[in-house]
C-alpha cells in the first residue's frame, strides 16, 4: 500500500502545465510562475469562506480558493527530485489543528482576514520547506507575514475596516486539521490550480 501511495503522489505532479505566455501578467505575478505550496482547509471550511470572498472581493476569489500562504514562490520547476526532497523533509511532521475566529483589519494595510493560531507549527513548516532546493537562498518579501486566511484584499483601508466591523458577529469560525499541503500553479490567466499534494507524517497512507 505504501509503494502504491508513493506512485500515486508522483503521478499527480507529472506534466505540470506551466503558463508559457505571461505577457499579460503584472510584474509581481511573474514571481509565481513555478507555483507555491499552501495550506488549504477542507471543503466544509473553505466553502463558507469562499462565499465571503466571492461576495466581498471577487477578484481575489477567482485567483485562488481559500488558503493559508505557506511557502515562497518556487524558484524553479517542480521535478521528481524536488518532490522526493520535500516529502523527505516533512515526513516526520505530525498533523496539527489550526483555529480561526474573528476577522481582522488594519488601519495601516488594506484587507480583511482571519488570523490563524497557533502560529508556531506554521512557522516551523515554513522553515523546513524553505530549507529545500525548491526555493532561492534569498527569502521572499512575504515570508514572515503571520499566517492568515484572506477574506478580501483588493479593497481600500476604509472598506476593510467597514467590512471587518460588519462581519464580526456573522462570519463563521472554527478549526481544522492540517494534515496535507497543496502545490498550486497559476494558469495563463493567473488563476491558481492545485497540481499536487504533500502529506504530513502518515496521513497520506491511511
Amino acid at each position: 500500500m505504501e509503494k502504491l501511495t508513493e506512485r500515486l503522489l508522483l503521478r499527480e505532479f507529472i506534466m505540470i502545465p506551466y503558463a508559457k505566455d505571461t505577457s499579460k501578467w503584472e510584474d509581481w505575478q511573474r514571481d509565481y510562475r513555478f507555483g507555491l505550496i499552501l495550506i488549504m482547509p477542507p471543503p466544509e471550511v473553505s466553502q463558507e469562506i469562499d462565499l465571503l470572498r466571492a461576495k466581498y472581493d471577487p477578484r481575489s476569489a477567482t485567483t485562488c480558493p481559500t488558503h493559508i500562504s505557506l511557502s515562497d514562490p518556487l524558484s524553479r520547476e517542480m521535478t521528481p527530485d524536488l518532490i522526493d526532497e520535500i516529502n523527505n523533509v516533512i515526513t516526520d511532521i505530525l498533523p496539527f489543528t489550526l483555529y480561526y475566529d474573528k476577522p481582522h483589519a488594519s488601519t495601516r494595510h488594506p484587507g480583511v482576514s482571519y488570523p490563524i493560531r497557533p502560529r508556531e507549527p506554521v512557522d516551523n513548516l515554513k522553515q523546513i520547506l524553505h530549507s529545500t532546493s525548491a526555493f532561492s537562498d534569498e527569502a521572499y518579501h512575504r515570508r514572515n507575514i503571520a499566517p492568515h486566511m484572506t477574506i478580501a484584499e483588493f479593497i481600500s483601508i476604509d472598506e476593510s475596516l467597514e467590512l471587518c466591523a460588519r462581519l464580526q458577529n456573522s462570519a463563521p469560525s472554527g478549526s481544522f486539521l492540517c494534515d496535507k499541503l497543496a502545490f498550486v500553479v497559476p494558469d495563463k490567466n493567473f488563476r491558481f490550480k492545485k497540481r499536487g499534494t504533500f502529506f504530513l507524517a502518515d496521513s497520506g497512507k491511511k
